[in-house]
């Protein structure tokens, strides 16, 4: 009961590597069965073109812009991450996630971000 895949690859100069491509294909299944619910057409050849439900993209367009669900606000020119992570710790009503969809937060890897968050005085309520 020991786990010997890790500690072998450490010595080797060249590692292994798959891409979802590869684990979808023939190459390594004769059969596959699977869902995604992220839409995308980077399925492996043998699966063929993505099917997409009539407007499922327009239903989440429509519900991630809904100002009753999402709101935005201004930064000023002197912004930076951390004042910008700041006013996120503070904010009232506090935030439920963090979408940084513009890729504001650079610099920093997501666990620093979360370490920065819960060091700084994240609430204990947030979700």
């Amino acid at each position: 009961d020991s786990f010997v895949f890790p500690l072998i690859m450490e010595y080797h100069m060249e590692k292994i590597s798959a891409s979802g491509q590869d684990l979808g294909g023939e190459m390594l299944f004769g059969r596959r069965v699977g869902f995604s619910g992220t839409p995308s057409d980077l399925l492996p050849e043998e699966l063929g073109q993505c099917q997409y439900e009539a407007g499922t993209d327009g239903k989440i367009l429509h519900f991630l812009t809904t100002d009753a669900v999402v709101s935005s606000r201004q930064l000023g020119n002197d912004w930076n991450v951390t004042r910008l992570l700041d006013d996120i710790i503070r904010s009232d009503p506090p935030f439920h996630c963090l979408i940084d969809t513009g890729a504001l937060i650079t610099g920093m890897s997501n666990y620093e971000v979360a370490k920065y968050l819960i060091s700084h005085g994240l609430p204990e309520f947030f979700e």
